[in-house]
């Protein structure tokens, strides 16, 4: 037998397909030189910038033909969003789908210090063992594997599990590493800063998550702490908040009194609301009361706004009383305009510190319920907001209101 039968009888190489980020194109060439002497042929494209339907068409081909595909993983495919090895990847998974699951079609090779826990691949590369191979450079495990592919012996399955990470310690886990920092591609230099904030935000956990696990602990446990203290602070004044009675009993003295706020409403509701205050309660018109409560305006003929008007002064005055003991007077009329001024004079007359006033302006469906509270000692606005009257609830804006009408605790300061 001649040597060019013995030749022409010999099996044809197994075929590679060797996908990388251009950024990694010396690594994958060290890799590409390696792999016909462990026996495989290598498809390998170096015409990243040579586009064109008949480029993509060759490539894709190749993919749907190779015996084995080997991505190239590193620091540049984590930091890249965009690329074609991508578009390499996933053609490749594809392709797997019609594979059985024992069949080792994917032989990922990482050549820097990327790690399999969160790495930008797809799922099914971490199904398989990962090949170490620093800078790309040959080593004896990528050459044991290759041999055997070559040789048609059992190559390594698919794992079932994702190996364990070793550490020092039996039964630990080894440290996190960090991420790779990103880089820059041209004309993505916005992109490029969102990616540092996010490098910056996951290095700070891994660190974090580096600490000894008492430290974390103590760290958790402060944060809780600190939560509490900021709601505790911050949080609404609840000294007005009612029982259901008493909200529902609110809601009724409100509903009497639909029409123009008189010194009569007045008289009638001091009198209603005293029956819901304990019997050691302070008289409502006492001089020591902290809070003047002056009737909300309305505009003249406006039914369903001076009805609104009543509705929700009746329910914060009513909250404001119950929670405080009486401790809040009651001014007879609304003021004529929206004066800070002329609310801080009557609250002066009062001997109160702080007058609540408000008062319905504009013209539907535009109108507005805005509500003050002035400082009595310098007409200062303590506090302000507006609230729609188009489908208001006067219950909630009460609620609202009364939960910003300074606490007792604050009265005494």
């Amino acid at each position: 037998m001649s040597a060019d039968t013995v030749e022409d009888s010999a099996p044809p190489r197994p075929t590679v397909f060797l996908s990388y980020a251009s950024e990694d194109r010396t690594a994958a060439q060290r890799i590409r030189d390696a792999l016909p002497g462990f026996g495989m042929e290598v498809w390998y494209d170096e015409s990243d910038l040579v586009g064109g339907d008949a480029w993509d068409q060759k490539i894709r081909g190749q993919i749907r033909a190779c015996d084995y595909f080997m991505p190239v993983i590193s620091a540049h495919t984590e930091a890249r969003h965009e690329g074609y090895f991508r578009r390499e990847w996933r053609l490749a998974v594809e392709r797997t789908l019609d594979m059985a699951d024992d069949h080792v079609f994917l032989l990922p090779v990482v050549i820097d210090a990327t790690t399999e826990a969160g790495a930008r691949v797809p799922d099914k590369f971490r199904a398989v063992q990962w090949l170490r191979v620093p800078d790309g450079q040959p080593t004896a495990a990528l050459e044991a594997v290759c041999r055997r592919l070559v040789s048609g012996e059992s190559a390594p399955r698919p794992s079932t599990e994702r190996p364990r990470p070793k550490s020092g310690k039996a039964g630990g886990t080894a440290p996190r590493s960090f991420p790779s920092f990103p880089v820059e591609e041209p004309g993505q230099r916005t992109r490029f800063w969102f990616q540092v904030g996010g490098w910056l935000l996951q290095s700070a956990w891994t660190g974090f998550r580096r600490l000894p696990k008492w430290v974390r602990v103590c760290v958790y446990l402060w944060f809780a702490i600190f939560l509490m203290t900021l709601w505790g602070h911050s949080g609404p004044d609840t000294s007005a908040d009612l029982s259901a009675t008493q909200a529902r009993k609110l809601r009724q003295i409100a509903a009497s009194h639909p029409g123009n706020w008189t010194a009569a409403d007045t008289a009638k509701l001091i009198a209603q609301i005293a029956q819901q205050i304990p019997a050691e309660a302070i008289d409502a018109d006492s001089a020591n009361a902290p809070v003047l409560a002056i009737p909300f305006g309305s505009p003249t003929g406006d039914a369903a706004a001076q009805k609104l008007a009543g509705s929700v002064f009746t329910q914060v005055y009513g909250r404001l009383a119950i929670a405080r003991h009486g401790r809040v007077a009651l001014d007879s009329e609304p003021l004529p305009t929206l004066d800070a001024s002329a609310a801080a004079s009557q609250g002066r007359a009062h001997h109160s510190t702080y007058a609540l006033f408000g008062d319905i302006s504009g013209s539907a469906p535009n109108e507005q319920l805005t509500v003050k509270i002035v400082s009595v000692a310098d007409g200062s606005t303590s506090w302000s907001k507006s609230y729609p009257v188009a489908g208001a609830d006067a219950a909630d804006i009460a609620a609202d209101v009364s939960a910003h009408v300074p606490s007792p605790s604050d009265d005494d300061d």
